[in-house]
């Protein structure tokens, strides 16, 4: 149960720091949002040859 409950976090969490963002409530509010970005952006540069 606990590992499905840490691949479900992994899932919904950022992939990088952003700054000005340190609060629970901002982390709530914004890391959903901010997750889907940073794997955008991972997806796109990985099928650019630009991994890093």
């Amino acid at each position: 149960m606990m590992a499905t409950a840490v691949r479900a976090a992994e899932a919904m969490a950022p992939t990088r720091p952003h700054p000005g963002v340190e609060t629970a409530a901002e982390n709530v509010a914004v890391g959903p949002v901010a997750a889907v970005i940073d794997r955008t952006r991972d997806a796109v540069r990985k099928a650019m040859g630009k991994d890093s």
